[in-house]
């Protein structure tokens, strides 16, 4: 197969804040590094896990119902059916942020510490910390 298919997966772990800072640390499962200031929290959330673990979803060859299986992705699935395989990438989880400028909804991913956007309406720029 010359191009590896990929599917989105359905859900996605919690943003979740530095214990020691407060704020946001990478998104993920598992051991985390603030950016900020540099502490490692350990992030858990059984239901998404449990979420993951028994995320089904269709074969994007023959639409047979294939189960996850695990909560890491990306992961590389492979059909029982059609033996074709592709990719269970993680989900992309995008915040809105109005524009104080001119209140438009701006949708962006969101990262850890302090990051300067310009809104592609107005022009106006400003400062968002997650």
């Amino acid at each position: 197969m010359a191009d590896s298919v990929e599917v989105e997966s359905q859900y996605a772990p919690p943003l979740a804040e530095c214990a020691h800072c407060g704020h946001m640390l990478p998104q993920g499962l598992g051991e985390k590094e603030c950016k900020v200031c540099g502490a490692v929290c350990r992030v858990g959330h059984q239901p998404t896990i449990d979420s993951l673990t028994d995320e089904a979803l269709p074969c994007p060859h023959c639409n047979t119902v294939v189960v996850a299986g695990t909560d890491e992705r990306p992961v590389e699935m492979t059909c029982g059916a059609c033996m074709n395989s592709f990719t269970l990438t993680p989900k992309i989880i995008k915040v809105e942020i109005d524009c104080p400028g001119c209140e438009r909804t701006l949708r962006i991913r969101p990262r850890p510490g302090t990051r300067e956007l310009k809104c592609p309406a107005c022009e106006s720029g400003f400062n968002v910390t997650f």
